[in-house]
């Protein structure tokens, strides 16, 4: 279904592509930099240069600065009205932008606290935007330029997410700057397609959905000797972008007895002598974002095949876990994934998360079972042996923050007994919190008032150091997959949300947080290091 939905965007683009502009070209421009409830939007921000751009190159340009509601709808309505009998669209679109995973708004000038009920009236769909786009396949551009400083109000995200992109659109984002500079240089010179005008593209613009190399945005003006650029070249030349059999295919129902017709029966022949290439283009056309790519990765690394990096990019280790991945379900894919494959990997990963919870949620309970009944043997009578004892089987345990303060109290009794030059040099010992410092301490005094002290964090001090390695290694890792204060800021919230006592949520990791960190992992069979590898924030982000 998805391949004829495709065939049929490709041929309505292609049916105006190789005629001349007759219809007007349109284009909506909206920049928003001041607002009364949003911060002021820093920089170059005047919009003029990118409508002089577009009504040079024969565009109808409907645009607005600072734009309240009423004025934003009004415009953006009779930009739609001319739609119709347009051949294609750009739109640019810049502000402060919400969301909430569905939908994303352009906030007009006067937007007052928007929530989720109210933003339908402050703001302009961007949803929308793209839609009325999508009428134009292949030849609309929608340029979105948005601010880092926007505020929410209740169920609304300051900026957008993930969009939407429907068949055919072209999706550009960047700095407002980038875009003025983007749109007055190449893109609109006839005879330039996107892919080649993004390639001189200014740092920080970028491009989703679909993205033309061989196309021009704008038909090169005159024949071309060697290309002509006629209807049925430009065809061909859209298929090819696509680069499947289906769409090849569709080029010889089109043109039975073609030009090209020898040429693509050839290239078919060829897609179909090496299924890895046709696989290949076939992912291709699915136009994956960086986001959906990430969740591809994490859902292969719940099912056990590792990725190696949660990034968004298909190295060598997504395209090896892909395939070993399809070869387990018996599907022959060259490491590249169908629209399908994709669905039923979505649901094989949230099956295994429920049972990995579940799996974890009865580990729990057996834990908590062993820990109190280990309590009631041992550290519930307060004695000194019988607190070191508990900690030392459960130093995470459910009652180790008791044990430490019951401990806490013979410590300061024997401090209140201890010679003066004892209590110093204890306190030396203590600072530099080393194997050999506690060695140095039970050598001087053997017997000392802190020796059972020195005992217990040395052989403490000794496990880690046994573990050492991969406890640098899981610090490592945590640095590149954690290594961000909104990343951390999420692992809290996860930690909390499970109920693991995280300490304070605000995206730095303390004590607390390890110690929450590694009642996870040992609860998910997870190495326990107290560092979040990558193994450790996927099942965190998958638990529930």
């Amino acid at each position: 279904m998805m391949l004829k939905l495709k065939q049929v965007a490709l041929a309505g683009a292609l049916g105006i592509l190789a005629m001349p502009v007759l219809a007007k070209d349109v284009a909506l421009v909206i920049g928003n930099r001041i607002y009364q409830d949003q911060p002021a939007i820093p920089g170059r921000y005047f919009t003029q240069s990118g409508v002089h751009a577009l009504k040079n190159a024969g565009f109808r340009v409907f645009a607005g600065e600072d734009l309240d509601s009423t004025e934003q709808f009004t415009l953006a309505s009779k930009f739609y009205e001319a739609l119709d009998q347009a051949d294609r669209v750009v739109v640019l679109l810049g502000g402060h932008f919400v969301s909430n995973g569905i939908d994303g708004w352009l906030l007009a000038s006067d937007a007052r606290d928007p929530d989720m009920f109210t933003v339908g009236r402050m703001g302009l769909s961007v949803g929308a935007i793209l839609e009325a786009a999508a009428q134009k396949p292949g030849d609309a551009i929608v340029m979105i330029s948005q601010s880092d400083r926007s505020k929410a109000g209740s169920g609304l995200n300051p900026g957008l997410t993930e969009l939407g992109i429907p068949q055919g659109v072209t999706v550009v984002r960047g700095p407002m700057a980038g875009l003025l500079d983007f749109l007055a240089g190449d893109l609109l010179q006839p005879g330039t397609s996107v892919g080649s005008a993004l390639e001189q593209a200014p740092r920080g613009v970028t491009a989703d959905g679909f993205v033309a190399n061989r196309i021009p945005f704008i038909p090169a003006e005159g024949p071309v000797t060697d290309q002509p650029q006629d209807a049925e070249y430009l065809y061909l030349e859209a298929v090819r972008e696509i680069g499947t059999v289906t769409a090849l295919e569709s080029y010889l129902n089109r043109y039975p007895n073609g030009r090209y017709a020898s040429t693509v029966r050839r290239e078919i022949s060829d897609l179909r002598a090496q299924p890895e290439l046709q696989a290949k283009a076939d992912e291709a056309n699915l136009k994956l974002t960086r986001e959906q790519r990430r969740q591809i990765q994490r859902n292969l690394s719940i099912l056990g095949f590792n990725p190696h990096g949660i990034d968004g990019v298909f190295g060598r280790g997504s395209r090896a876990a892909i395939g070993a991945w399809q070869k387990s379900r018996g599907i022959d894919g060259y490491g590249y994934l169908t629209g399908n494959q994709i669905s039923a990997l979505q649901a094989a990963a949230d099956v295994r998360s429920r049972e990995l919870e579940e799996e974890a949620r009865k580990r729990q309970e057996e834990q908590d079972r062993l820990d109190a009944s280990y309590w009631r043997r041992t550290g519930r009578d307060g004695t000194e042996d019988g607190l070191r004892a508990y900690l030392k089987r459960y130093p995470d345990g459910l009652y180790s923050d008791i044990a430490h303060q019951r401990l806490e109290r013979y410590d300061e009794e024997r401090r209140a007994e201890a010679a003066a030059a004892e209590r110093d040099y204890w306190d030396d010992v203590r600072s530099e919190d080393t194997v050999e410092s506690y060695n140095r301490y039970l050598r001087v005094y053997p017997r000392g008032v802190f020796a059972a002290d020195a005992k217990a964090r040395r052989a403490e001090l000794q496990g880690n150091t046994q573990n050492g390695e991969q406890i640098r290694r899981a610090k490592a890792e945590e640095a590149r997959v954690a290594g961000n204060g909104i990343v951390r800021l999420l692992v809290e919230q996860k930690l909390q949300e499970l109920g693991l006592k995280p300490g304070r949520v605000d995206g730095k990791f303390d004590d607390k947080t390890r110690r929450a960190v590694r009642k996870f992992q040992r609860t998910r069979k997870i190495p326990v290091t107290g560092y979040v590898t990558q193994q450790t924030i996927v099942r965190l982000l998958a638990a529930r």
